[in-house]
């Protein structure tokens, strides 16, 4: 004899269906008792996943400020290369400049300084002839320069001098 054998008949289909009723429950909170705290678990997961994801956005957002950043401090300094170059190309023309105008003033004074080294005419150094003295008060300005004094210049003014 059976436990069932006991139950009247039509009260049997009504405890084996709450039976199993109370089965399927006990095994869905087994399930969920068990489950349920790695669904806790997943779900603080996402939570710091995302977390995370937020910061991983600003971190890329800052690094794409400092790129851009830097890429503006390298376009600057390539405009800033390109003028050095200009400028040494502007100084480097200046330089050269100076030397032949440097050349050139040797070359005229040496010609000045021979030129100099020749000794004066002496009808053009009595045009300029002073009194010897060191007394100011003394001094006498010579009379102002004739016109005509100093003759035309041509062939025939040339007599050597």
């Amino acid at each position: 004899m059976s436990v069932l054998d006991l139950i009247p008949a039509p009260l049997r289909m009504w405890v084996l269906l709450s039976l199993l009723a109370a089965l399927v429950a006990g095994a869905a909170g087994a399930t969920w008792w068990a489950i349920s705290p790695r669904i806790e678990l997943q779900a603080t997961r996402a939570d710091r996943a995302e977390q995370d994801l937020a910061g991983e956005r600003e971190l890329t957002a800052l690094q794409a400020r400092v790129l851009e950043a830097q890429q503006a401090s390298f376009a600057r300094l390539d405009g800033v290369e390109q003028r050095m170059q200009q400028l040494g190309q502007t100084l480097q023309r200046n330089a050269a400049d100076h030397n032949r105008a440097l050349e050139e003033l040797k070359r005229n004074d040496q010609t000045i300084a021979d030129y100099l080294a020749e000794p004066v005419p002496a009808r053009l150094g009595l045009l300029y002839v002073r009194p010897e003295t060191t007394d100011p008060a003394a001094y006498v300005a010579p009379p102002a320069v004739q016109p005509g004094a100093v003759p035309p210049t041509g062939p025939a003014a040339t007599t050597g001098e």
